[in-house]
């Protein structure tokens, strides 16, 4: 999922900024605990006031109570008709995942991880302390003010060179197993490729107790601690989710090194950067230790350089386009592919993307941050990556597979089950809805994601069935039935999973789709060790 770094390096820049003297500053100190249904969070003020602003306007509170009398909180305030200078809330879990947004409060088995900038007050320069219980440990003891803080059973927690793995009870010991020797091999790889001593003690934590709707989402704050959270049933994944699952831990590693104690310059405005290097990265680094094999990562580039595809089509490149959703994710896998590629045949395959990011890091640690200008100025000028970004978007795509077949790439239109489910859902939504519509591809399921925009398939419904096919056991066959349907201008059925139909109108022939697989490529495996060069 996501790394969500730049929220909280955001947050604590505007606590620490300058403008404000420090005599001129309040103080908080705040205390949380372990308490039945969540967590009890005691904020104490350095003097009383009548208002106490939250600082971060995008935590979802919706399930913070003010147990403090004659107090209330509404639109991220805290007020009273008398001043106070202390105060208590109860939180509880947050009641679903959004996505790019941290949770407030998160279960972790029995117990809880907790957003220690959503707890930050405008104004007032703060502390934030975890008070176990006994039996319990809370993770980080410092720092916790600045990002993620684990309270819960210290049997949970597991020790072991240098970082910290905590696990629900109640994940499959398959998953957890998958997921704890990523992060330990994960640590391993980078640190011996991208050098930097971590300045936290990195930590890991697994829950199975996610609130969906999406079936496992991650992120990573500037304590060090990265929160990986499942939803649904993961004690058999379904085969197509092997090599997400398989990267996930190492996306989210990688941002203890892109994200974590480094400026990212352009974080908000260009995310494909850090997203597109964790994630390419992750699949690089999977296949050369093992994790995932060269089939598996080339079967993912396929769908990375399909999705980017989609979203860029032949328009001129809009930088807009890659700043929220999936797009960030697949055009940056892309990009980094391009510059991998690109870095390995010129060096005659003695450097990759690693050295790269290594030069751009230690630049950026040294300095101001690093951003899409720095990067970009490490590749060579008339890059393929300048041909997908700055050329003419009619031209775009014929030069970028032109580049491919250059850099010894192969490519085949091979649609799978997969892209006919999507071409059908995509074909008939657009048919229908105002703006974006997305879906989850859970492991219970299908889910739209249309909000109201939609007309008759708003209410993002749980499809259980359309033309009375299930569209996840046979996205083909569910294709086709939809594509005669549209042929023949009529309606095209959807059934819910509480058994309620929806006919969606569909009058425009639907295309198959037209998938540019990678059918060879160069290996995506290198070496795990730093070779001590890094000249470019």
């Amino acid at each position: 999922m996501i790394q969500r770094l730049t929220g909280v390096l955001a947050v604590f820049a505007m606590v620490c900024g300058a403008g404000t003297s420090a005599l001129a500053r309040q103080a908080a100190t705040i205390e949380a605990r372990s308490a039945p249904g969540g967590v009890a969070v005691t904020w104490r003020l350095a003097e009383p006031t009548t208002r106490a602003a939250f600082l971060a306007t995008d935590i979802i509170r919706d399930l913070w109570t003010v147990t403090t009398p004659g107090l209330t909180l509404k639109d991220g305030v805290i007020e009273g008709d008398a001043p106070f200078d202390t105060f208590e809330i109860r939180i509880a879990p947050d009641a679903a995942e959004v996505d790019r947004i941290y949770m407030g409060l998160a279960r972790a088995g029995a117990g809880h991880v907790l957003y220690g900038p959503g707890l930050q007050l405008q104004g007032m320069d703060a502390v934030l302390t975890a008070r176990p219980v006994a039996g319990e440990a809370t993770l980080p003891t410092t720092g916790a003010i600045r990002g993620y803080v684990y309270l819960g059973p210290q049997e949970a927690v597991m020790r072991r060179d240098g970082a910290v793995v905590v696990t629900s009870a109640s994940a499959p010991p398959a998953l957890t197993l998958l997921l704890r020797d990523g992060f330990f091999s994960a640590q391993k790889f980078y640190g011996s490729r991208l050098g930097h001593v971590l300045p936290t003690e990195p930590t890991l934590i697994i829950s199975t107790d996610s609130p969906g709707p999406s079936g496992f989402r991650g992120d990573v704050t500037d304590t060090g601690v990265i929160s990986l959270r499942f939803h649904g049933d993961w004690a058999s994944p379904p085969p197509d989710v092997a090599v997400p699952l398989g990267t996930f831990v190492w996306h989210e590693t990688l941002h203890l090194w892109n994200g974590h104690g480094v400026k990212m310059k352009d974080g908000d405005t260009a995310p494909w950067l850090h997203e597109g290097m964790a994630e390419y990265g992750a699949l690089v680094a999977a296949v050369s230790s093992g994790a995932v094999d060269e089939a598996q990562g080339r079967a993912e580039l396929t769908k990375r350089l399909k999705a980017c595809r989609d979203i860029l089509l032949d328009d001129d490149y809009d930088p807009v386009r890659l700043r929220r959703g999936p797009a960030i994710y697949n055009c940056g896998v892309v990009v980094q592919w391009l510059a991998d590629l690109e870095t390995r045949q010129a060096s005659g395959g003695t450097r990759d993307v690693f050295d790269l990011w290594r030069v751009l890091l230690d630049a950026a640690r040294d300095g101001e941050g690093y951003g899409v200008a720095g990067f970009r100025a490490l590749l060579r000028p008339d890059s393929a990556v300048a041909v997908l970004m700055d050329g003419p978007g009619a031209a775009r795509w014929a030069g970028v597979d032109a580049r491919l077949a250059a850099l010894g790439v192969t490519l085949g239109n091979q649609p799978e089950a997969r892209d006919y489910r999507r071409a059908a859902l995509h074909h008939v939504a657009g048919l229908h809805c105002r703006g974006d519509m997305g879906f989850y591809e859970n492991t219970n399921g299908l889910q739209l994601a249309t909000e109201d925009r939609c007309g008759v398939l708003s209410g993002d419904p749980k499809v259980a069935l359309i033309e009375a096919i299930d569209p996840m056991a046979e996205g083909e066959a569910m294709f086709l039935a939809v594509q005669a349907r549209c042929a023949a201008a009529s309606p095209v059925r959807y059934q819910t999973r509480e058994g309620q139909v929806i006919e969606a109108a569909c009058n425009r022939a639907l295309a198959p789709p037209v998938v540019q697989a990678v059918t060879a490529a160069p290996p995506l495996a290198t070496r795990a060790v730093e070779v001590h060069d890094r000249r470019l």
